[in-house]
């Protein structure tokens, strides 16, 4: 394709993809940093004194106290850490969400902790990054209209080296900078074009990764060529647990000894090498199934996953994500990529920085663009 073919496809697709491109790299590096931020302002939240000699509560203890406060609370799961001043999550069935509502709990009192400030914002601003924060029926639009700009960013990185692929070619490392002595236009193109050099990577990791959400064909076709089971969610996910657990494990009521027992099991298992633990509760059964993370894990979401029979004390399954090969590894980590946390601080750095930069790249190629017809126009 000729040159001056991708310079048009370029303006184009930089005109009017540009603003959804600003929102989405401007939420995008807002979120960054959550988890970091939320800890940061909710610090009562997060962490708890501890006195000297104090021993945590038993899981029973903890769950006896906390329901003694909550009495109508239906108990969910809970999630632990290993450090001591840590606070433990209780996640709450809930008729308002569907994901139910935590409840941070002091792990030596059973206190129940201030509630988390921030989550609303960072709500809106996921929605907004993701599906413009279109609701209800609309919401496919702004999925679409998302979808389509980081289609279009993927073109416009394309574009943009077939563009300036002489600079690249002539002197590959000069295409990587730009002289402040240089004015008007030759100093935003400069500008624009070597600093575009530096996130590439970054906006192909994101777009690639962020069509993962946007299209379910490019997910399935994804795992197809991984040659990965694409793990099942919703119903369907869970009614195959209810299925597999219905097998083995007879029907009995569980309590919170079970409950009990089951984390100390899982405890003398895993020598308590790990940093956080979550478990849900079974509805019936005594097949229990953690999740946790290495004590030095290679990001969040590297989650080990173990199943263990509480009355004949067999291991039924226990899966860790180190042992796993690496393209079920990769495809584990999909949001770490997206977010640039899979390389750990320097990757997280790096994608909020590129992300902030998308609106450096909408005010200078619009400025561009701008200047550009004003020229012809003159001419």
């Amino acid at each position: 394709m000729h040159k001056t073919i991708w310079f048009k496809i370029h303006w184009f697709l930089g005109i009017t993809a540009g603003i959804v491109l600003l929102i989405i790299g401007t939420t995008g590096a807002i979120l960054s940093f959550e988890k970091e931020i939320l800890k940061a302002i909710n610090k009562d939240s997060y962490i708890v004194k501890v006195q000297e000699n104090q021993q945590k509560l038993t899981t029973k203890e903890l769950l006896e106290k906390f329901q003694i406060q909550m009495p109508e609370a239906k108990i969910n799961s809970i999630s632990y850490s290993n450090e001591p001043e840590e606070s433990t999550i209780l996640n709450i069935a809930s008729k308002e969400s569907r994901k139910g509502i935590n409840y941070y709990v002091n792990p030596y009192t059973a206190e129940i902790l201030p509630q988390i400030v921030g989550k609303d914002f960072f709500g809106f601003i996921l929605r907004l990054h993701r599906w413009l924060a279109f609701d209800g029926e609309s919401r496919e639009i702004g999925k679409q209209i998302v979808a389509i700009s980081t289609i279009s960013l993927i073109v416009l990185i394309i574009s943009a080296v077939v563009i300036y692929w002489g600079r690249i070619k002539h002197s590959f490392f000069k295409s990587f900078t730009f002289k402040f002595k240089h004015k008007g236009r030759a100093f935003l193109s400069t500008m624009h074009s070597a600093i575009g050099m530096w996130v590439i990577p970054f906006y192909l990791l994101a777009s690639l990764t962020g069509l993962m959400w946007s299209y379910e064909w490019f997910n399935n076709s994804v795992y197809k060529m991984a040659g990965v089971e694409k793990p099942q969610r919703g119903e369907q996910g869970q009614q195959k647990g209810e299925q597999n657990r219905g097998k083995n494990d007879v029907k009995n009521e569980l309590n919170f000894e079970s409950h009990q027992k089951a984390v100390e099991l899982f405890d003398s298992i895993v020598q308590k090498e790990y940093s956080t633990a979550n478990l849900k509760f079974p509805q019936n059964g005594t097949s229990y199934s953690f999740s946790y993370l290495d004590k030095n894990p290679a990001h969040y979401r590297a989650l080990n996953t173990i199943e263990i029979d509480i009355n004949s004390l067999e291991i039924k399954k226990h899966e860790k994500y180190v042992e796993k090969p690496l393209n079920e590894r990769l495809l584990k980590s999909i949001l770490p990529l997206h977010t640039g946390e899979y390389f750990g601080i320097v990757g997280q750095i790096g994608m909020f920085i590129s992300a902030s930069l998308m609106s450096l790249f909408t005010i200078t190629g619009f400025m561009l663009f701008l200047q550009r017809k004003r020229k012809k126009s003159t001419k």
